[in-house]
């Protein structure tokens, strides 16, 4: 089993200036970690843009839900959890986005799972006792590591 480095939990509302904050507080933790630069970017981001999906799409009302992040890092990997009590929804069945209609769009989106999906080792979902629970690996990148996104 990999050796944990460090962790640390947050609990937020679906609310975004919440998320921003947990997103700047994700941000600086990571910077304080023996993580490449391209890691914490890529964690921060993974942060932001599922964290945002969940916030934006998760709830149908408008009452205050209580969002959950965990992060452990480790030797290998940095694992940042996600659980929510919204509607199921599992991003890793989501098909490619259709990149002509997103250029098109007058409206920027729709790119965010994709773009966590590019950038992570591994992306699980899960449903159970009604909470989504997505967990995202990003790879901890040496110094001199590099990681190429193949677009398609």
């Amino acid at each position: 089993m990999p050796q944990m480095i460090a962790e640390r939990s947050w609990r937020f509302p679906n609310r975004m200036p919440a998320l921003t904050k947990v997103v700047r507080e994700v941000s600086a933790w990571m910077d304080e970690l023996p993580f490449s630069n391209r890691a914490k970017y890529s964690a921060t981001l993974t942060v932001e843009e599922m964290g945002s999906n969940i916030v934006k799409y998760a709830y149908d009302d408008s009452d205050e839900h209580e969002i959950h992040l965990h992060m452990v890092a480790n030797q290998d990997v940095v694992e940042i959890t996600f659980e929510d009590d919204g509607h199921p929804f599992d991003p890793t069945q989501q098909p490619p986005p259709d990149m002509e209609k997103i250029v098109a769009a007058p409206k920027s989106g729709g790119l965010g799972i994709e773009l966590v999906r590019r950038i992570s080792e591994k992306m699980h979902y899960f449903r159970q006792n009604n909470r989504n629970r997505l967990t995202v690996a990003i790879r901890r990148l040496e110094a001199h590591d590099t990681q190429l996104l193949a677009f398609t």
